[in-house]
Formats: C-alpha cells, structure tokens, sequence
C-alpha cells in the first residue's frame, strides 16, 4: 500500500513537472510581457495591479524590473527618439514605470534582500534644460536593490545643482542623464564645472540615448553606461575602488 501511495505521488509529481510547469512559465511569461506593455502604453493603473498581481504570483522583484520595466523603457526611449512618442506618452510611461518599481521595490525591501548604506552613494539627476527622468528613475532603482544609497536631485540640474548637492550629501559618484541631444551637451558643461572647483573627489558617469563611451572620453567623465543594469555594474566596479 505504502508503495502504490508513493508510486502515486511520484506519478503526479512527474505529470505536474510534464503538464503544468510549462502551463504555469507560459502564465508567468505572459505577465511580465503584460506588465512591459502597459508601461509602454503608459497605463499606471493596469500596471500598478499588474506588477502586486505578479508578486502574488511567486515572480522575483528584481528579475520583474529587470525583464520588465527596462526593456520597456528602452522602447518608449526609442520611440521618443524616432517621434513617434511625444512628451505626454513619455511622461505618461514613466509614471507607469514608478508604479511598477514602487510597488516591486517596497517588496524588495520588506523582504529584507536589501540593505543600503554600506557600498557608498551615488547622486543622480538629469542634466539642465532636460525633464526626462524615466532613465535616471530605473537607474536609482536598480541601484537601490542592489545595496547602494541613492540621493535623486531631480531633472534639469545646472552644473552648480549637481556640485552643491553632491557636497551636501558627500556622494561618491554623480551620474548624470541626457535623454536628447542637444541637452547631453550639459554633460559637457556639468563635468568641467566639477572638475575645476572639486578635481576628481567625484567620480562621474553619463548615460542616455545620445550618449556614447567616445563622448563620455571626450568629456572625460569616469564612466558611461549604455542601460541600466550595465550603470549598476559601472558604479559598483567604481567604488570598489575607492
């Protein structure tokens, strides 16, 4: 009897393995490809519900604003950059892209996988006469749940915006975002002005969609960072060294 009872649950065991672990990838699959889509449509009330729904789910956090949030912003960036979005479904995606963080990071923390304030600091903001802040909100998040204080200074930062409140908050590193062209020359003027009144107590990185590794050598910031996970990787690799 007892060999029939375990045969049995082997047998469910191994139809479960068969039948429904790939039933349930599929699902899984299906709502960080929904969570993606309703970011990219701007939709912050779907993707609020969306994002609670997927940690009901068993789905990772960290794997969700990963496989979800930054592709989606990458789209909506390059859409905004081709013309096919305009500011309002900019500004709308990037509320829909909080929402999602907001709800994952809260999890995150309230798990206990993280714990801040021991890698360094790191001041964020984007560059003078720039709004955009749907990169720099991904940059800060990952930062955070990979264990490194943020300080958010904001969008349309002059270079004396991003000098007093990095020697307010005594950072480590000040990254810098320019989402248009025209604007990622404020990088330029951002990084002299910290040199020349601080030399290197700051390390510097840039990043954005117009930005480049040659324009962040031209500039002679510290770093540059083509998306957010590799900003993450940037700034641990620089303080590591510190």
């Amino acid at each position: 009897m007892n060999y029939t009872c375990s045969f049995l649950f082997l047998l469910e065991i191994s139809k479960y393995n068969k039948v429904y672990k790939p039933v349930l990838a599929i699902i899984l699959t299906t709502k960080i490809e929904d969570i993606k889509q309703s970011i990219i449509d701007g939709d912050e009330d779907k993707t609020r519900k969306l994002a609670e729904e997927s940690l009901l789910d068993g789905l990772d956090p960290l794997k969700t604003v990963e496989e979800c949030v930054y592709p989606a912003v990458a789209i909506v960036g390059e859409r905004f950059e081709k013309g096919e979005y305009f500011l309002t479904e900019l500004m709308l995606s990037a509320e829909a892209m909080k929402a999602a963080v907001e709800v994952l990071l809260k999890n995150i923390k309230g798990g206990g996988k993280v714990s801040t304030g021991g890698k360094g600091k790191v001041l964020l903001g984007t560059v003078k006469g720039d709004v955009h802040e749907i990169g720099k909100n991904l940059v800060s998040t990952l930062l955070m749940v990979n264990g490194i204080d943020v300080v958010d200074a904001g969008k349309d930062l002059s270079p004396s915006d991003f000098l007093r409140k990095a020697d307010e908050e005594k950072v480590n590193v000040i990254g810098m975002s320019a989402l248009m062209t025209n604007t990622m020359l404020h990088q330029r003027e951002a990084t002299a002005y910290i040199r020349e009144n601080r030399g290197r107590t700051y390390k510097i990185i840039v990043g954005g969609a117009p930005t480049t590794q040659k324009w962040a050598d031209e500039i002679q910031a510290d770093g540059w960072a083509p998306d957010a996970p590799s900003a993450v990787l940037m700034v641990n690799n620089l303080l590591a060294k510190e």
